[in-house]
């Protein structure tokens, strides 16, 4: 290959790289920032929420920051699961508190953009999906990724998933798991404390026909193909306290999940 095809390639690796993803704001924040950060911001609008206040100023905040500010924000993984997975509760929290009459058309709901993050007007669709289960086709249970994501996802996006963020983020049922405020310090602690209580809560064994069967969420069966950072759903049971590695075998059955609107459910 010739120097001048070398450089013409080097030249489009370098444009692509750099014009595929938003780069970090130089020196954000600046030594005079009094605040709040993104994630800060991400915390005040769920504790707003919370005290039944309105958190239109702080919503309008999150919007008007720039996409390079963000990126500097949430330089680590866990203060990019911590800030969206609150963003996602308190968009959901936001939208269906003032609006409950959105609920009626859940599928419109949860596909219709209607709340700005860093200048990006989103869905909770695309939130979910294209963000913190790390760009996964939000109809192909986890084993099938977004073809062409866009310049915001591909910045954001949480690389490879994290499957305990199903038992973290709540879209408005009353089957959700319950809203908590997320730390990126204490994401780990928090988020796991979180999947086991609700497992507790929505896991039972049954004795059927002379055999034990299992009955359990159906986010394992929504989200199969996420559960295989832990080994897969056999591994993730029992590494949660609902199996053991003797009967982790045991058959399955998903619930069925409630749908009815249910705002406001916090974590104790």
């Amino acid at each position: 290959m010739s120097r001048l095809s070398l450089f013409l390639l080097a030249s489009c690796c370098f444009i692509l790289t750099a014009c595929g993803r938003y780069q970090p704001a130089e020196g954000y924040p600046p030594a005079d920032f009094a605040g709040p950060t993104p994630i800060q911001l991400s915390e005040e609008i769920l504790l707003t929420l919370k005290n039944g206040q309105d958190a239109t100023a702080l919503v309008d905040q999150l919007a008007a920051l720039e996409p390079q500010e963000l990126a500097a924000a949430l330089d680590s993984r866990n203060k990019k699961l911590a800030f969206w997975v609150n963003t996602y509760n308190g968009m959901v929290q936001y939208l269906l508190t003032r609006n409950p009459a959105l609920f009626d058309d859940s599928s419109a709901f949860f596909s219709t953009p209607s709340y700005t993050v860093a200048g990006k007007k989103m869905s909770p669709n695309e939130m979910e999906h294209a963000i913190i289960r790390g760009g996964e086709n939000r109809f192909g249970l986890g084993f099938i990724p977004q073809l062409f994501p866009n310049k915001f996802e591909r910045t954001f996006k949480i690389r490879g998933g994290d499957s305990r963020v199903h038992f973290a983020l709540n879209c408005g049922a009353a089957d959700c798991p319950p809203v908590a405020v997320y730390q990126p310090a204490t994401f780990d602690v928090q988020v796991e404390e979180r999947i086991r209580k609700y497992l507790q809560k929505h896991s039972e064994i049954r004795e059927e026909e002379g055999r034990k069967v299992l009955y359990t969420s159906p986010l394992f069966s929504w989200f199969r193909g996420d559960f295989r950072d832990h080994g897969g759903i056999d591994d993730f049971l029992v590494e949660y306290g609902v199996l053991t590695e003797d009967n982790k075998d045991m058959k399955r059955e998903y619930k069925s999940y409630d749908w009815t609107l249910k705002t406001g459910i916090w974590a104790e």
